[in-house]
Order: C-alpha cells, then sequence, then structure tokens
C-alpha cells in the first residue's frame, strides 16, 4: 500500500512539473515573410517567458504570458505586440500576430528548432546589411523607372484594363527601386497591393512609422530621410481610395500656397492618369497638406 502511495505521488509530481522544465524553441516566419526565432518556457502556474529574434534586423525583445485552459498561449512584447496560438505536439507553433491595437497583422507558423541558446549569440552577432530598405539607384535611374510605370499606368487606364491591376502600379515601382517586398502580396504569389490595400498594410506594420502629418517639420525630415535612400511614403485618402507618392531625393522648395518648404514625389494619379509624374511638387498635387501623412520604413 505504501509503495503504492510513493509511485503515484512520484507521477504526480514528475507529471505536473515536466513541462515547466521543458525550454521550447521555435523558427519560422510570419504572414510568410518575416522572420523570427522564439524561445520561451511555461511553468506550472501557466505563466511563460522568454524572448523573440527578429532575424531581419538581429533585435532580440522580451516575451512574457501565458498559456490558457484551451491550450491558447500567449506571448507579449512590451511594445504591446502579441503571438497567440498553439503548440502542436511540441514540433510546431501555429497561430496569430497582433499589434499592440489588436489588429491581427497575419499568421505565423514556426517549427521546431534544434540549436541550442548558445546559437542565438551567433544569430546576434550577424551584421544587418544597412542599405537593405535604402535606394541604390541614382536620380536618373529612378526617372527611368517611374516612367516606365507611369507608361504602363497610363496604357492601364487607357485600354480599360481591371482598375484594381492598374493601382498595383506604385506597389510595383516601389518595390522595384527599393527592392523591398512590402506590398507584393503574400497570400498571391507574384501580384501587388493596391495602394489602399498598401497603405493597409504599412499602417498595421511594425517595421513602418507614421513620422505624422504634413507641417514644416515633417516635410523637411521626410526630406532628410529620403536623401538618405529610405523609403518615404505619402498617404492621403481621395474619393474612399488611398493616394500613395513617393518622396524624391532633393531639396524642399518653398510654397506661397502652403506656407512651407516642400518636397518633390513620385505619384501615379490613378483618377487622372495624365497627371502622373516622376518628380513634381507636393503643392502641385494637393491644395493643402491637410489630411497628408507621412510614412517611413524603419
Amino acid at each position: 500500500m505504501l509503495k503504492n502511495i510513493v509511485l503515484t505521488f512520484i507521477l504526480l509530481y514528475s507529471t505536473g512539473n515536466a513541462f515547466s522544465q521543458t525550454d521550447l524553441a521555435f523558427e519560422g516566419l510570419i504572414n510568410s515573410e518575416l522572420e523570427v526565432r522564439v524561445r520561451f518556457s511555461i511553468g506550472d502556474d501557466n505563466k511563460a517567458e522568454g524572448f523573440c529574434i527578429y532575424k531581419s534586423t538581429n533585435e532580440k525583445v522580451k516575451l512574457v504570458g501565458e498559456k490558457g485552459s484551451d491550450g491558447k498561449i500567449k506571448l507579449i512584447q512590451p511594445n504591446g505586440e502579441r503571438f497567440e496560438g498553439k503548440v502542436i505536439a511540441q514540433y510546431m507553433f501555429k497561430g496569430e500576430y497582433f499589434n499592440k491595437e489588436n489588429v491581427d497583422l497575419g499568421t505565423f507558423l514556426l517549427s521546431k528548432l534544434d540549436e541550442s541558446a548558445e546559437s542565438d549569440t551567433d544569430l546576434l552577432s550577424e551584421p544587418v546589411e544597412e542599405n537593405s530598405k535604402k535606394s541604390t539607384l541614382s536620380d536618373e535611374e529612378i526617372d527611368q523607372v517611374l516612367n516606365s510605370y507611369i507608361k504602363e499606368f497610363t496604357t492601364c487606364y487607357a485600354k480599360s484594363i481591371d482598375p484594381l491591376k492598374c493601382r498595383q502600379t506604385t506597389a510595383k515601382a516601389i518595390t522595384e527601386i527599393y527592392n523591398i517586398d512590402d506590398f507584393k502580396d503574400p497570400y498571391v504569389g507574384g501580384s501587388f497591393l493596391t495602394m489602399t490595400e498598401a497603405y493597409d498594410k504599412i499602417s498595421a506594420d511594425s517595421q513602418w512609422k507614421m513620422i505624422g502629418e504634413a507641417n514644416a517639420t515633417t516635410l523637411t525630415e521626410a526630406q532628410e530621410l529620403a536623401n538618405k535612400g529610405e523609403v518615404v511614403v505619402i498617404a492621403y485618402p481621395f474619393k474612399g481610395f488611398i493616394q500613395l507618392a513617393m518622396i524624391r531625393r532633393g531639396e524642399t522648395k518653398m510654397s506661397s500656397k502652403w506656407g512651407m518648404a516642400v518636397p518633390n514625389v513620385g505619384i501615379f494619379f490613378y483618377n487622372d492618369p495624365e497627371k502622373s509624374s516622376a518628380s513634381k511638387p507636393l503643392n502641385f498635387i494637393w491644395r493643402s497638406p491637410e489630411n497628408i501623412e507621412i510614412w517611413v520604413k524603419k
């Protein structure tokens, strides 16, 4: 009888603490494009803690959270973004990724990682390519790219091709100029986002930041960033759509109409394609800076 009691106690003790002794490690993609490595452990109180490494930037962030009664695990970053999913048979961590506003940014599917924690040190020490999000093209080459797509854009409308296809031209041009995949549709291979879809994506993407609405200060900052080769985008709501423009390298010039210095932009003007331009002062496109947002890729 005593032997059975002791055996039962050992089984209960080992069962209750087995998961707390297990360090879980996974690696894979968020939304089929952002590669991460996640390590965490869960105690017998179902509290979780660990960290996530964003492999594109070598950034390491802390994770805290818990495992719910339904088996779902929430891992929250200090900025409020979180992983929310389940571990499947210890070999896969699958779920949804949310920003701090609780907007679903897409799915993640992470596979079990067999490498030791020591390998994280090597990963974090790998250099990040400083120009990975900057244009290496000359101003003349950018002119060529934009003018080529403007021709495609105006032809698209002239031939009454699907308007959604025409509105993807901005995404195509920015993708080629900056060699980024931000404006590609992750669910449809080779497809690009319309201007409105692109705006929805960057406004929910932690890799993009709105530096403010158009004013003397933000336009000066935007021009400085564009001159460094950064991806700087103007967003403007117009007749139920979002119109996007790309700030060009150069110098801002004073606009008496706006009462401030403004940059030049490359724009595909969807409601009047003939007004599209590879480089045009911002005040020649819109009457005032009202409702104009400026976004930059981090």
